[in-house]
């Protein structure tokens, strides 16, 4: 927790060795999931990452200054939302899967209708595209405890309940879908933090219920407490990315916004990048 609030402080003072840190948490993360949600984007997961970045740090870091940091995880939600919104301004339709309908809002919402919390957290991410070996060590269940709610995928699609690869099958259709849950939040929506309290047993049954009713009928909310649980899976699982990587991203992010080399002893790079 320290390490993670100093990190985001040292990036905002223009502190270059912080956005080395920084890049080199979370960007095994990053890869992660344009992997799984945007395969074969045009310009690849390098180049999704720094567009990220550059509107990451666009009119002095508004977007980052924007972002919940109260804790990691709700930090990393809202960074995986930039990052889903920037990937999905440059799919190509053309890939989606064929032979099944893609999802829409409406069919999403229908096949998780009347399910418990559990079996429609494990019905959204298998329709995502993950595997149940995955979902396994992502959730801590096998997926089987919800057998009767996956076997409502097996009309139009049967195809994904057997899937060995975690890579989602119509990146185009799911990011709308995404799209949608993130602007479906309403007043009665509550924090993130509520949620993590929940993943973290720091909440009684008298708190944890009608939260947990209410999820099951808000599909913005669904998706945030979903995203959580992948949040936590590959930043566990992800390995390091080699430092001639993390370099080249700090390199390129120098040449974006004009800068000249870092490493100046007086003058960090992010001070220079915004004319400190």
């Amino acid at each position: 927790m320290i390490t993670f609030h100093k990190t985001l402080a040292g990036c905002e003072a223009g502190d270059a060795e912080s956005w080395r840190a920084f890049l080199s948490d979370y960007t095994p993360l990053v890869f992660h999931l344009a992997d799984f949600y945007l395969p074969g984007r045009a310009g690849g997961r390098s180049e999704l990452w720094r567009e990220t970045l550059v509107a990451l740090m666009a009119d002095g870091l508004a977007r980052w200054r924007a972002f919940d940091r109260q804790a990691e995880r709700e930090f990393l939600a809202d960074l995986r939302t930039l990052v889903l919104e920037q990937g999905a301004k440059q799919l190509d339709r053309a890939r989606d899967a064929t032979g099944a309908p893609a999802p829409s809002a409406e069919t999403v919402k229908a096949l998780l209708q009347g399910l418990p919390i559990l079996h429609q957290q494990v019905l959204f991410l298998k329709l995502a595209g993950y595997s149940d070996l995955t979902l396994e060590s992502m959730l801590r269940i096998a997926p089987s405890i919800a057998a009767k709610g996956l076997e409502r995928l097996r009309a139009d699609y049967g195809a994904i309940l057997g899937k060995q690869q975690d890579v989602c099958g119509w990146p185009a259709a799911w990011s709308d879908f995404l799209a949608h849950a993130r602007a479906a939040r309403t007043e009665q929506c509550p924090p993130l933090r509520q949620f993590v309290r929940i993943r973290d047993g720091q909440t009684g049954w008298q708190d944890k219920e009608p939260l947990e009713k209410h999820m099951a009928e808000c599909v913005h909310c669904l998706e945030r407490w979903t995203a959580l649980a992948e949040i936590v899976y590959w930043r566990r699982e992800a390995r390091p990315c080699p430092p001639e990587e993390i370099r080249s991203l700090l390199a390129s992010l120098t040449a974006v916004l004009g800068t000249s080399r870092a490493g100046a002893a007086k003058k960090s790079l992010l001070k220079r990048m915004f004319g400190a």
